[in-house]
């Protein structure tokens, strides 16, 4: 029951990990991706840290509705960065439309039931992508390395891996870290036993895009959150065209072992089911 001299909304403001739907404008379920072909995992991530560049309002975390929480955004599109202090994801920007529900906060101040039609809180799905420091169950097939050019690591590059869900092609996406770093996690590859021996090891297609100099530049000066195209892997071909450019790259083993491009064609990364292997990606100019 409300204190006399309370509001809905300022008890709504003081419990709002659970009032959300009441009075927020903005909610976001940030779940782990894991395939273009399959939908997120069903998990909610909690303990990440999301901004608003601009706002200074920190939304909450909903644990039992898994939704981080904002309730005091202006209307119009807003740039969400969101980062993991833990080191399990990939930090990622998306853009959000956050609704204009200034008539809701206006009757509930006062009281009153909102308007029939009143518009409802924006809620915005979002997948991220693993890094290095996602602790993968044992057996899980992964990807995994170093993205460099003449020696650096490239921050920022995007990456795509094929694979199969379900029997059907699939394909893997993500994005190297401040320091290069790449995770390609393939959590649907499954040992073939339609032949004898059974066959473990399959040869996959791999893509790199590398920033173009202006978003290099941007990561560089603004940092990895701030600096990396909103959305990234929903990007237009003709967008990612204007930041990204394709390389061309070989592939190096962890025992050193170089794997070159032949007949003009990038080598194909080796995925060992139920393995994590180590394959750092060289560009080449």
């Amino acid at each position: 029951m409300l204190a006399p001299a309370d509001t809905p909304l300022g008890w709504a403001a003081r419990h709002a990990t659970e009032r959300i739907a009441a009075v927020g404008v903005l909610a976001l379920r940030i779940r782990r991706h894991l395939s273009d072909a399959a939908p997120p995992g069903l998990a909610a991530i909690p303990g990440l840290r999301i901004t608003v560049p601009g706002h200074p309002e920190r939304p909450l975390w909903h644990e039992s509705t898994g939704l981080y929480g904002f309730l005091r955004l202006p209307p119009g599109e807003q740039r969400v960065e969101i980062v993991d202090p833990a080191g399990r994801f990939q930090a990622q920007a998306v853009t959000a439309q956050v609704p204009d529900r200034g008539s809701v906060k206006q009757a509930l101040e006062a009281g009153t039931t909102p308007a029939p039609g009143s518009p409802k809180p924006q809620i915005l799905e979002v997948a991220l992508r693993p890094a290095l420091g996602l602790a993968l169950p044992p057996g899980s097939s992964a990807v995994w390395g170093v993205v460099s050019d003449g020696g650096r690591p490239v921050a920022g590059a995007l990456l795509g891996i094929a694979s199969v869900f379900r029997g059907a092609a699939d394909h893997v996406r993500a994005m190297s870290g401040p320091d290069g770093s790449y995770l390609l996690v393939l959590p649907f590859e499954t040992i073939d036993r339609g032949v004898s021996p059974p066959l473990r090891h399959f040869e996959r297609a791999v893509t790199v895009h590398s920033p173009r100099p202006p978003l290099a530049d941007a990561l560089a000066r603004l940092g990895f959150a701030g600096g990396q195209p909103a959305d990234p892997f929903s990007l237009t071909p003709a967008a990612r065209d204007a930041l990204y450019r394709p390389r061309d790259f070989q592939l190096r083993d962890s025992g050193g072992a170089l794997h070159p491009q032949a007949g003009g064609q990038n080598p194909p990364a080796t995925v060992s089911v139920g393995e994590q292997v180590r394959l750092d990606i060289e560009l080449l100019p």
